[in-house]
């Protein structure tokens, strides 16, 4: 958490806005909402900045007003695997957990898209988390959305192909991404580090897609062809 700078002054002008991006703010009593609103601090992130790095000590909480960080474990042969990713009007439930049991963070979390985060002091957090019920509800769900996320990607890894996993992820993207002709700007080493395997393998598959006539690829994009069949290649050997 160290690698987070503020980045602007004290919010309190931005305070409808703020509020507006967290619902479980929105909901809190009119105290709370202030004092959150006076005691926070916006922080703005760019692109390829780290939020955290595996190891870190937490000083601070972040909730996320906009932007988008992933979350991921890097292996000792030095791949990575995206555990999670953390957008709009959520907080990490790593940087949490190091917080309320003050033990250095075992993943790191990258942004993506530039963030805007507000930020309030570890110790001012633990306090407000044990008096605060917005705040206690708004942890729990996240920690147990996040756990049911994590569980997802173990049965992936565990129980499915490379092949299969490849096929729904980028049935993921093509509909995360919402473009009516079906593209996604990526690179085979994103997609690889997302699904922590080596690109050569990424590469092999996508060409066999394509063979196969679900996608079409060019440099940096993939393109839907044949959106049934990919969803078939997804679900290929499933009972």
């Amino acid at each position: 958490m160290s690698q987070i700078v503020d980045g602007g002054a004290k919010f309190a002008a931005e305070r409808r806005d703020v509020l507006a991006r967290l619902p479980f703010l929105a909901e809190a009593t009119p105290e709370v909402r202030k004092r959150f609103l006076s005691e926070g601090t916006i922080v703005r992130l760019s692109a390829g900045d780290y939020f955290l790095q595996e190891g870190d000590v937490c000083a601070s909480f972040a909730v996320v007003l906009s932007g988008r960080m992933r979350v991921f474990k890097l292996g000792e042969g030095g791949q990575e695997i995206t555990l999670y990713h953390v957008g709009g009007g959520e907080a990490c439930p790593l940087n949490v957990s190091c917080i309320l049991s003050d033990r250095p963070v075992p993943a790191t979390a990258r942004v993506e898209e530039d963030v805007e985060a507000l930020v309030i002091p570890a110790r001012t957090f633990r306090r407000w988390v044990a008096e605060y019920e917005p705040l206690q509800t708004f942890v729990f769900r996240m920690f147990t959305e996040r756990l049911t996320e994590v569980m997802s990607l173990v049965e992936e890894v565990a129980f499915k192909k490379m092949d299969q996993r490849l096929a729904g992820y980028l049935d993921d993207q093509f509909h995360r991404e919402g473009e009516p002709d079906g593209v996604v700007e990526i690179t085979h080493a994103q997609i690889a580090s997302e699904l922590g395997t080596a690109r050569e393998v990424v590469s092999r598959l996508l060409k066999e897609f394509e063979r196969l006539g679900a996608v079409e690829l060019s440099r940096g994009r993939i393109s839907l062809r044949k959106e049934a069949l990919l969803r078939s290649l997804a679900a290929r050997g499933e009972a």
